[in-house]
């Protein structure tokens, strides 16, 4: 492990590109924070190109008082976690919690970040979840998270969208993100496009949808569609003929939040298709 300490060093330059989109877009990497989501991309064969750790026993107040509980919370120690990094053919650095701080993400630094390589386009045979401008990281890193838990294998986002592999949004999705495929449409005659090639009958959740979710067939491959969080749907998506349906909510509610609505359809999918019996 080698210890750096100018914020010159070109990997420290790269993790900090890493914080906006147009970086990780130029650059095809995304940064992963924390030991917890570092052994699950470790876990799931994430391309990690370069990682870096807090030096330990230098950090001051709500910062130095982080670092380490990543690491307690987790159980395994930060020696094997480098030792696993570099075995997996990652460059391993180490800075101190001054430098540490610029380059991290999250308001709680947990001691650890990396430089992962974006998978290549998603090409999944399974279930997709397309986005339709979905824009909040966090709630696009629950959906993925919901959406991996339900077997779906690919995040589509149409144009308007947020970034997935934005750091709050790889976060929220407790890695999610290392198991499924991404994708980016143009416009939702693109996204349906794609997901009709592949045999899948597009859903959209819409709150005046024509027929109930508890109606609708949902045993074969799906294509789920989540709407904007404050515009909804958009109408191009009734052009290109995908199902509206809507979920009943005897309470009165107008609609349900993102996330919530997803994982509402999804598990509707699960059990209609007898995957949760025992």
């Amino acid at each position: 492990m080698r210890f750096v300490t100018s914020e010159n060093n070109p990997t420290l330059k790269l993790i900090r590109r890493l914080r906006t989109r147009k970086g990780r877009d130029r650059t095809g990497c995304y940064l992963v924070e924390g030991p917890k989501l570092l052994w699950e991309a470790l876990n799931n064969r994430a391309d990690i190109i370069h990682a870096v750790f807090c030096e330990e026993g230098e950090g001051e107040g709500a910062l130095g008082q982080s670092l380490g509980e990543g690491f307690e919370a987790e159980g395994r120690g930060r020696e094997a976690l480098a030792r696993a990094l570099g075995g997996a053919g990652a460059d391993v650095l180490a800075t101190e919690p001054k430098l540490f701080g610029r380059l991290a993400d999250a308001e709680s630094p947990q001691g650890v970040l990396a430089v992962v390589r974006k998978p290549e386009p998603a090409s999944g045979g399974g279930d997709w979840l397309i986005l339709d401008r979905v824009q909040e990281p966090g709630n696009i890193g629950a959906l993925m998270r919901t959406a991996a838990a339900a077997g779906f294998d690919a995040v589509i986002t149409v144009k308007g969208s947020g970034d997935v592999y934005a750091p709050k949004a790889v976060r929220a999705s407790a890695g999610a993100v290392f198991r499924m495929g991404a994708r980016q449409a143009g416009d939702a005659a693109e996204a349906a496009e794609m997901a009709r090639s592949g045999g899948r009958l597009i859903v959209a959740a819409d709150p005046v949808g024509s027929r109930s979710i508890y109606e609708t067939d949902l045993t074969g491959l799906l294509a789920l569609v989540i709407g904007n969080e404050g515009g909804g749907l958009s109408p191009e998506f009734r052009r290109v003929g995908a199902l509206m349906a809507r979920i009943p909510m005897p309470g009165g509610t107008e609609s349900l939040n993102a996330a919530a609505a997803a994982a509402v359809i999804m598990f509707e999918a699960v059990r209609q298709r007898g995957m949760g019996a025992e």
